[in-house]
């Protein structure tokens, strides 16, 4: 009895239920104790250093444990040259240095849980991680949204062990985006704790399911077989408008469960931090500007995928480049990217993975077919693209990951996004794009059983994942892999320039889509008040993927506004780090990892919030690249890599004054 109304008592303080009341759209599912030996919070008991090394295999490929899908979705590869298991990991004490004896394991209990209303189309995953040393003394909570449309499990080994490593709590949430596939061929989906299973057993226990009848099904495969849904574009959820719920709702959950275990847990004698990465980072920005109970304590933003409402008070200056309002929409910028950036790769000179970008001559010469480009030759055409995106908004310093950044697939990216903001249905086929396992010449095919059986881990929430990527239905010669595809307008390959001119008119156009898409993006633009919230957003300055001038820069100018005399958010911009932290030949010699200064905002914040440590202004932090050869670069040093500074000199201090940013060079 004293255990039910301590639960209570927090519920009611938190604002989410009346006495005697759990919240209903909580659904705990799975509850597991982790020894800290044979299987642990942070490595599934791989220890850290495995993360170097070779991913987890199955036993058996075509029948993964729940437990096995588990410890492959928690691998996370890193790189020593980067610093990994000397500067930062699990394993490192970041203040001396030292390895911890433990090799980055940590005991404790998980429990699985997701927010739904019900009907079992939202289902939020949830996961909380709560040490088995949880500390009494100074209790705190890490609330996570984790980044881009992965598992529960992808920021573990990444960032979230700070959390467990200061004996809190680490709750995550997949803000309605997580892995959830429906292979609608097989007519299976995924639960939350990863096995595929038939889609009639699982009921509204899916993590996703397509909202198609059995006679939609078949009608649909008849006449687009082996074609797949999965959750971060079909939800028809339009989910990024709750993000910011999402986040609050994992720390409510977090509560009911930490109470449960200990009632002297209250939200008045309890830290709470949230932070992410990427759109997880746009994600803690939201819930900060939604959080009218006060759930949150302070947040650190890493690289920040976040949307403003327009406001042209808003001026970014950089040396002599002004800049006014807020930035762009991801659709907006990414619509914009995916056309141009496939040939502008070819005006920038030793550009790492540029090979993997074997079209891009004919998306130049197609672009200027459709008067898209005006210069006639081939070297002005490039140039005239890079031009076009640097007058968009992309910095210089963001040209090094163009190649790699179209790499990763754009197309990919704005067709989920389209989907998920017009809450299109599967069958839409938007733009005559869908999804599919393809062959080795792009033609769709029935995905792999060994894909199906673990794309839970190995799947980032969407395509590509594995064989399965977008496929362009409009190619003349057939439906084949957007990449390999024609264009049925220019008979070229070209990386589906017709398919992306759609998305862009969809974006910017007035068609019936158009509007759909709009309204979606309007449901979620961020307002910039965090109530005078302690916040530090990261970013690096050559972020190609989300620029810092579409985000962070804009951010901070409309907190400004906003929040007037209370604002109390810090901007770090980092020189020569990227969006992705990877460590591929050319960015080795050239990018230093963006996540040990994500480690280190939340030091400062921890020191803030415990001992009153005053914020860092705002600044440039300028880094050393570590230099040598591509692929053989030199390991990364502290002299590479200086903290953030407390007293930063003029040149690198980034002022903002009446939503007047100046950034300098």
């Amino acid at each position: 009895m004293k255990i039910f109304c301590a639960v209570s008592i927090v519920l009611m303080s938190i604002g989410v239920a009346r006495a005697g009341e759990l919240p209903v759209w909580l659904h705990e599912e799975k509850v597991t104790h982790y020894d800290g030996t044979s299987d642990d919070l942070v490595t599934a008991g791989m220890g850290a250093e495995a993360m170097t090394g070779a991913a987890p295999r199955f036993a058996d490929p075509l029948h993964p444990t729940a437990q096995e899908l588990r410890r492959a979705s928690v691998f996370y590869r890193a790189s020593k040259g980067q610093g990994y298991g000397r500067l930062f990991g699990p394993h490192v004490d970041q203040e001396t240095g030292q390895s911890f004896d433990d090799e980055g394991r940590i005991a404790g209990d998980e429990v699985l849980a997701y927010a739904d209303d019900g009907g079992g189309r939202q289902n939020v995953a949830m996961l909380l991680q709560i040490p088995s040393d949880l500390s009494t003394e100074r209790r705190c909570l890490i609330a996570i949204p984790v980044a881009g449309s992965a598992s529960l499990f992808r920021d573990i080994v990444d960032f979230g062990y700070w959390g467990l490593r200061h004996r809190c709590a680490v709750v995550y949430n997949d803000k309605g985006h997580g892995n959830g596939f429906h292979l609608l061929e097989n007519d299976t989906v995924i639960l939350i704790d990863g096995p595929q299973v038939p889609a009639q057993a699982a009921g509204s226990k899916a993590h996703f399911r397509a909202d198609l009848d059995e006679a939609a099904r078949t009608s649909f495969l008849a006449a687009w077989p082996h074609r797949v849904a999965f959750k971060a574009a079909h939800s028809k959820q339009n989910p990024e408008k709750d993000w910011g719920t999402d986040l609050l709702r994992s720390v409510q959950f977090a509560f009911v469960e930490l109470v449960k275990r200990d009632p002297g847990f209250t939200r008045e004698n309890t830290i709470v931090i949230a932070t992410g990465s990427s759109n997880g980072g746009g994600a803690v920005l939201y819930g900060a500007e939604k959080d009218a109970a006060h759930l949150l304590d302070g947040v650190v933003a890493r690289e920040p995928q976040v949307q403003l409402k327009p406001d042209d008070r808003v001026v970014v200056k950089r040396g002599t480049l002004e800049r006014r309002g807020t930035g762009r929409s991801l659709l907006d910028y990414f619509s914009f990217g995916n056309l141009y950036q496939p040939c502008a790769v070819l005006a920038v000179t030793d550009i790492p993975l540029r090979d993997r970008v074997p079209f891009a001559a004919n998306r130049c010469q197609s672009l200027h077919d459709k008067g898209l480009l005006t210069s006639a030759t081939l070297d002005a055409q490039a140039r005239e693209a890079l031009d076009r995106m640097h007058a968009y908004g992309w910095d210089e310093e963001t040209d090094v990951g163009h190649a790699f950044g179209y790499f990763v697939a754009p197309d990919a990216t704005a067709t989920k996004y389209v989907n998920d903001h017009g809450r299109f249905d599967v069958r839409d086929r938007v733009c005559g794009y869908s999804y599919a396992a393809t062959d080795a010449d792009g033609r769709p095919v029935a995905v792999p059983p060994d894909l199906a059986s673990a794309i839970f881990s190995v799947a980032p929430g969407g395509a590509p994942a594995g064989t399965i990527d977008v496929v362009n239905d409009n190619d003349p010669t057939g439906a084949r892999r957007s990449w390999l595809s024609v264009s049925p307008s220019t008979g070229r390959q070209d990386f589906n320039l017709d398919g992306a001119v759609c998305i862009r008119e969809l974006v910017t156009g007035n068609s019936p889509g158009s509007q759909r898409v709009k309204t979606g993006i309007d449901e979620f633009l961020a307002s910039g008040q965090l109530h005078g919230l302690p916040t530090i957003i990261v970013h690096g300055r050559n972020d190609d993927r989300v620029p810092v001038s579409f985000s962070s820069r804009p951010y901070l100018g409309l907190n400004n506004i906003v929040d007037g005399e209370s604002a109390n958010l810090r901007y770090i911009e980092v020189t020569n780090a990227e969006h992705f932290g990877t460590d591929l030949p050319g960015f080795d010699t050239r990018m230093v990892p963006l996540v040990l200064y994500h480690l280190r905002a939340l030091d400062l914040m921890w020191a803030h919030l415990t001992r009153k440590t005053p914020l860092p202004p705002s600044q440039v932090v300028r880094t050393t690249p570590r230099g040598g050869e591509p692929g053989k670069a030199p390991m990364l040093q502290s002299v590479n890599v200086p903290s953030i500074s407390a007293a930063p000199s003029e040149g690198d201090r980034i002022l903002v004054d009446h939503g007047r940013v100046l950034v300098p060079d």
